[in-house]
């Protein structure tokens, strides 16, 4: 887990790399998404939409917990390093963020074991879809307001 850098610029770099890791991992989940969604109507033999199921409900945790544990703590760290009252954002997009998780990991519960339900998975990956949808553009606030807003500050010193 990266720690807290006392330069700005160091704290900058540091959350850079970390979100540039993360947002391809949130790629490869939407791929995992994407391919379960494609191919239920192609009549996908139960033993391979199990692993594509399961392979999803793998980077459901991953990403999530990530993010959680590791993403926005370090998102908030460096609000606070650079000073500006961007660390505010945060406390009205955070929840927002936890309550997509409660749906997304009840979906990773549902369908992470053996037991899938076939008769509500077109449903069920909607909602999850949605949820995902709606995450993202939480995060992408999230690291525009308490990033990417820094971004200009770390490249264009001051004079």
């Amino acid at each position: 887990m990266p720690h807290r850098q006392a330069d700005p610029a160091q704290q900058f770099a540091m959350v850079d790399e970390l979100l540039t890791r993360w947002l391809r991992e949130r790629r490869s989940l939407l791929t995992s998404y994407t391919e379960i969604v494609v191919t239920l109507d192609s009549q996908l033999p139960e033993e391979a939409l199990q692993r594509r199921q399961s392979e999803l409900c793998n980077k459901l945790v991953d990403y999530i917990s990530e993010g959680h544990f590791e993403v926005f703590h370090e998102l908030i760290d460096e609000a606070e390093v650079f000073a500006d009252g961007s660390d505010k954002l945060a406390v009205t997009v955070m929840p927002a963020i936890a309550d997509t998780t409660e749906v997304i990991m009840a979906y990773q519960e549902k369908y992470s074991d053996d037991d899938s339900d076939p008769d509500n998975l077109d449903r069920d990956l909607s909602v999850l879809g949605e949820q995902l949808e709606s995450r993202f553009v939480l995060e992408d606030r999230l690291i525009a307001g308490l990033h990417n807003s820094h971004r200009r500050q770390v490249e264009e010193p001051a004079n």
